[in-house]
């Protein structure tokens, strides 16, 4: 939560603990991403100094608000005016009102964001909301991860109770194949541009053993052929895979 970007937009959570999800009962969690530098003349010391400050206050107030940073694996001349993701999911709705009444209307809050704002240039944010599609065996301990994110569109009349239930077949197969990852679909909330409409986002990954056998599992045709059949008449997916390494704060 960095106050001088609630003004200013964009990532859930392959790593997020929010419960996953079932078609008869469809459960989304707020969350917030954005892209940030270190601030001119900040150190990676700085950082972890202001990041632990905010964690303490987190803790010390038990807000339910996990808190993940994303390091780009491979950074391409264009598309990246970032050096890291700041990724933060609520655990409810309340939850988020309620943290946010304490980091902008309380003493110790306004503190924690001018601490972050010396050490964080941050020019994009981008509230969303997300399910967990695909939980994978011990993701509520992991504190390190490996994980992609790519945009998908959805066909006409569909949304993210559609998204879940066509993912609950795919998880399925892949069940069946012993292949484990989590997954997060995440949605365009307040402050979404227009064009967002109709798009959303999968974030997928965990464990690094986890990630490299299910990359060589989707370089099969029958693998690739199966996620076709089952999703393509409710949502089509870019190819172009962004990877990231992240990292658990709180």
């Amino acid at each position: 939560m960095i106050k001088k970007l609630m003004t200013t937009a964009w990532v859930a959570l392959l790593l997020s603990t929010s419960p996953w999800a079932n078609a008869e009962d469809l459960m989304m969690v707020p969350g917030e991403m954005r892209g940030c530098k270190l601030a001119e003349g900040a150190s990676m010391n700085d950082l972890n100094a202001a990041m632990s400050t905010a964690v303490n206050w987190l803790k010390a107030d038990e807000h339910g608000y996990e808190l993940w940073s994303g390091t780009p694996h491979f950074k391409p001349n264009e598309g990246y005016d970032f050096d890291m993701l700041w990724m933060g999911f609520w655990t409810s709705h309340a939850e988020q009102m309620r943290g946010l009444k304490a980091f902008y209307a309380t003493k110790e809050g306004q503190e924690i964001g001018q601490t972050l704002n010396e050490v964080l240039d941050c020019t994009s944010m981008r509230h969303f909301n997300s399910v967990r599609v695909r939980s994978e065996p011990g993701e509520e301990t992991r504190q390190q991860a490996f994980g992609f994110m790519f945009d998908c569109a959805l066909e006409a009349n569909k949304g993210p109770q559609d998204v879940a239930e066509v993912f609950q077949k795919w998880n399925r197969y892949l069940d069946n194949e012993k292949i484990d990852h989590g997954v997060t679909a995440i949605f365009p909330s307040s402050g979404a541009p227009e064009e967002a409409t109709g798009t959303f986002k999968f974030l997928w990954g965990g464990d690094f053993a986890d990630v490299g056998e299910t990359l060589s599992f989707l370089t099969k045709p029958e693998a690739n052929a199966t996620w076709l059949e089952i999703t393509g008449s409710t949502y089509s997916c870019d190819t172009f895979d962004r990877g990231y390494y992240f990292q658990r704060y709180h």
